[in-house]
This record gives C-alpha cells, sequence and structure tokens, in this order.
C-alpha cells in the first residue's frame, strides 16, 4: 500500500512541477513562441497526467481483486 502512495505522490509533484515550469515567466523570455503555444503544451501535458493515472487506477483495481 505504501508503495502506491509514493508512486502518486511522485505523480502530482511531477505534474505540479511541470505546470510550474511551463508557466514560468524565464521559459516565456528564452522562447518567443512558447508564450503562443504554452496553454496548448500545458494541455497535453495535463491530458497526459490523466491518463496515466487512470490507467494506474484501473490497473490497481484490477490487480487488488
Amino acid at each position: 500500500m505504501a508503495m502506491y502512495i509514493i508512486v502518486i505522490v511522485v505523480a502530482v509533484i511531477g505534474g505540479v512541477g511541470t505546470v510550474l515550469v511551463g508557466l514560468s515567466k524565464e521559459n516565456a523570455k528564452q522562447n518567443h513562441e512558447y508564450e503562443s503555444k504554452s496553454k496548448e503544451n500545458i494541455g497535453k501535458i495535463v491530458l497526459f497526467y490523466l491518463v496515466a493515472i487512470i490507467a494506474f487506477i484501473i490497473l490497481w483495481v484490477l490487480l487488488m481483486d
């Protein structure tokens, strides 16, 4: 059970860190086109994390039975 909690916590920290880096001002300064694509990029990353978390939950439920 502890391993599942660790995996979930690491995934959440990774997701939050990814969003924070994506929204940082330093990223926008280095690449002028980044600002116009940031919403699209963050949307893709959030979708990826949601799919990964849902897949993890489904596997967890299937393997725990």
